[in-house]
Parts: C-alpha cells; structure tokens; sequence
C-alpha cells in the first residue's frame, strides 16, 4: 500500500510541476511599437459634421419602406462635406443608394485592399423618445459626446474614415496600394442590396483584395477586458445566421376533451429539447487564438487553466458555457424568437408554430443545424423548415499572421498605447460576409473604446460616442492607410 501512495504522491507532483512549467511557459507575445502622434487640422469641424451625419435619417426598415430621399440627401451631404475627397477618388453609385469610392494607388502591382462601412441605422424603438437624454437625431454636441442614433452603428466610424481620406489627400499622400471605401445602405437589414453587389460589381471586374476591414469588434476597457488591461480584439470570423421554423400538428377540437399530446405541448417540449440540448461547444478556432493571446495576461488561477486545455478543456468548456457571450463563442447558439398558435381560450389548435434563431459557429454549417435540430427532436409530428430569406455559413477564418493583421495591430497599438491585441469572432453579423470570395482576408475591428456601459447603446436608447475617442479613431485611420496601403 505505501508503495502505491508513493506512486499515486510522485505522479501528482509530476503533473503539478507539468501544469507550473506551461503556466511559466505561457507568457503574452510582444512587440515594441512606438506611440505616433497624428495631427488634426480640423478636429472641431469634424465634429460638427458628424453631428450633421447624425442629423440625416437613413434608417433601415424591414419593410424597406423607410425615407429613400434621405439617403440621397447624405450623398450630397458627403460631397459637400468632403471636397478634396470627391476631386481625388472616383466614386460609383451602387444599387442604388450603395457607395463605392477608389483612391488609384502608385503601385498597380499591389493587391488592392477595403475599407467597409455602412451608412445607414436601426429605427428608434417606439414610446422610447423621451427616455433619450437628447432627441434621438438631433446630433447634439455635449457632455464630451456626440449624441445620436448611429453614432456608434456606425456613423462615427464612417465619417472618421473620410476625415482621415480628406486629411492624407491635403497633405498630397498618394497610396502605394490602391484602396476602396465601400459604402453599404442597407447593412441592418443583410446588406443584400448593398454590400452584397459592391462585392459582385468587384467580383465582375476581376478584382482581388489583399484584405478588407469592417465593423465589428472594439476596445474593450479595463473593466470590460477579462485580463483586466485594454484590449483590442480584431474579428477575424463572423458566425453565420439562420433561423428555423418549426411546426407543430396535432388533434384540433373543443378544449374541455384535450387529446393526451395536444399540439402546443408538441411545439414546446420540441423547444425545450433545442435548448436543453445545446450543439457542441469548442474551444478551436478564433475563440482559441483569443484565449491563447490573452491567457497569460489572465490571473493565475485562469491564466493556469488556460495554459493547460488538455487537462482542464473540460471545465474551461463549463465554466464559459455559463455566460451568455463566453457562452456564445464557443458554440452554435440556439435561441426561440417567436411562438404562434391557437385563436381562442377554449379551441385546440391543429398548428403552432415556432421561429428559432441560430447563430453557427465556424466549423458548424446550416446542414449541420439542420441534422441537429431533427436528431434532438425526433417527433414526426414537428415539421422543420428555414425561414425567411437571410441565411448564411459561418465566415472563412482569416490569418491573424498575415502581414496585413499585424499591421492593423501595429496600428492600435501606436494610437493606442498599452492596449493588448487579439485575433477573435464576431458574433454577430457584418458586410464582411459579402466580401470572402474576393478578398485573401476579412478583418473586423472599430477603434472605438467600449465599457461596461457602451454595449446596450448600440441600437438601443442613448446612443453616443465620446468625441475624444472620436479624434484618436480619425488618427487611427489615417496611420492605418499609412501602414497598410504601402508594399
């Protein structure tokens, strides 16, 4: 017996000293980049023309019956804004609201590269109006911030991107590398009409790009950060979309005789199957390399389990499974939306039925969710559909060893000192989806820092952007070009 104890003994202090040697090992990877101060001309100006970008209504409805003269008037609303801009690139109006701007690089042996935004924003929720500290788009400037529906999804961005075109091309820069600012309209709504064609109007021309870079991911504060630093993440995958319909059939009739299985106790438990019976979660993929990268800036205890998957992917598994975004990283999720059924208190429906939303995690394919969502339910009396017309697979996954991501990082970090950079997925969707056939790389990253309080602004009430943020994103833009449009 003492012999096994000393075994049992000598094997766990073998694997602690495995698990201390990793933790050791497991140090952040970096790089010495040098803080590079970008002058504004015109950041007052800027300002005021954002708040005017605020001022003009292109709003995105489901039944696109929205204000179409508004998005004619934020044309002319650019051209009049940007001057040197409209001399400089050519500019094509795409289907018919879509913008695709092309500044001529010196080097026609380059790769062209994107830079993507859209231009258009989510309605107000109704009865929300005065819950707004300043009406919704009045574009007010004060507080420190530009106050307005659109300022962070993402008018901000958009118009930091021709504040920074305007700027290089004043100062006479000509890009090495040809670049494209394409413009979507209809981005809230899928961007099928938008961004979809400025791809195929790309893709017909023959054009290849060395990379593209949407909206998408953020900085996150130190209080949003889970290493407790600044931290950067760039999307380099979007999850893919789509939604299910299931329909439930049973015995109709008067409610005083109810049949032993009644139609909505059919749709349900096929509900209550969905959810208790989530897809697989995984920690490979961007998820991995967002952990990897920000591992060994973690606390002990997490940065120990981190560096150590093979022994604790099990409970890391568990333990992100139990919030909803970790949750949302590291599986295809599964989420009822809407349920239909039944006309009166005392009438049995023969149908029901319900809309479940999933978003699909790269590796995960439609088919998949499909089989998933037929194997869990098993009921013959469940019909399963797809429903509606937006639907895609997750996006390809993009290096985050590529020349061009590290230099997006490079750039961060010289506007952004002290922040850390991580590759990571989107879980949401972005314009970047319409772009994989014809771009080596989608990058997805905004400059913008978000705290804990920022998140539920974006399409809800009080949106804003603080407008020193809004300078540093300017500076962000014009250094990126710098780095990036060159061989």
């Amino acid at each position: 017996m003492k012999k096994i104890l000393a075994a049992a003994l000598c094997l766990l202090l073998v694997f602690i000293a495995i698990l201390l040697v990793n933790t050791w090992r497991f140090t952040p990877q970096t790089s010495e980049v040098s803080i590079t101060h970008v002058p504004l001309a015109d950041g007052e100006g800027s300002v005021e023309r954002l708040a005017r970008a605020i001022q003009i209504k292109t709003i995105s409805l489901e039944d696109e019956t929205g204000d179409r003269d508004a998005f004619l008037s934020f044309h002319r609303f650019l051209e009049d804004s940007f001057p040197n801009l409209h001399e400089k690139m050519t500019r094509e109006i795409i289907a018919p609201y879509s913008l695709l701007y092309k500044w001529e690089g010196s080097n026609p042996d380059l790769k062209p590269m994107a830079l993507l935004a859209h231009f258009d924003v989510v309605p107000v929720e109704p009865g929300t109006d005065d819950l707004w500290t300043y009406p919704p788009f009045s574009g007010q400037v004060a507080d420190g911030f530009v106050w307005g529906r659109g300022t962070l999804d993402m008018k901000a961005t958009f118009m930091a991107i021709l504040e920074s075109m305007e700027h290089l091309i004043k100062q006479d820069f000509v890009p090495q590398r040809t670049l494209y600012f394409a413009c979507g309209h209809d981005e809230e709504l899928g961007g099928m009409k938008g961004a979809a064609r400025i791809a195929s109007h790309l893709e017909q021309k023959k054009i290849q790009l060395a990379f593209t870079l949407d909206e998408g991911m953020v900085i996150l504060d130190k209080d949003l950060s889970p290493s407790r630093e600044p931290l950067a993440i760039i999307g380099i995958a979007e999850k893919g979309y789509v939604t299910l319909k299931l329909t439930a059939t049973g015995q109709g009739g008067h409610s005083s005789m109810p049949p032993g299985k009644t139609t909505l106790a059919i749709l349900g438990r096929a509900i209550a199957s969905l959810e208790e019976n989530q897809m697989p979660a995984t920690l490979a993929g961007p998820v991995g390399y967002l952990f990897d990268a920000i591992g060994p800036d973690m606390p002990f205890l997490k940065k120990l389990l981190f560096a150590n998957q093979w022994a604790f992917k099990p409970l890391l598994l568990k333990v992100l499974g139990t919030g909803n975004t970790t949750n949302a990283m590291i599986r295809t999720t599964t989420a009822p939306t809407i349920i239909q059924g039944g006309v009166k208190a005392n009438v049995l429906p023969t149908t029901a039925h319900a809309l479940i939303n999933f978003r699909i995690l790269p590796g995960d394919r439609i088919k998949d969710v499909i089989a998933h969502a037929k194997h869990v339910i098993d009921d013959s009396a469940v019909e399963i559909t797809i429903d509606g017309k937006i639907q895609s697979n997750p996006s390809p996954v993009s290096s985050h060893r590529s020349m061009e991501f590290l230099r997006i990082q490079k750039t961060i970090q010289q506007i952004f000192p002290g922040t850390c950079v991580a590759p990571g997925l989107v879980l949401g969707g972005t314009d970047s989806k319409h772009y994989t056939k014809i771009s080596d790389n989608c990058y997805r990253f905004i400059p913008f820092i978000f705290g804990p309080k920022d998140t539920s602004r974006i399409h809800g009430t009080n949106e804003r952007v603080l407008i020193e943020n809004y300078m540093d994103a300017q500076k962000y833009y014009i250094q990126l070009i710098k780095n990036t449009s060159v061989n």
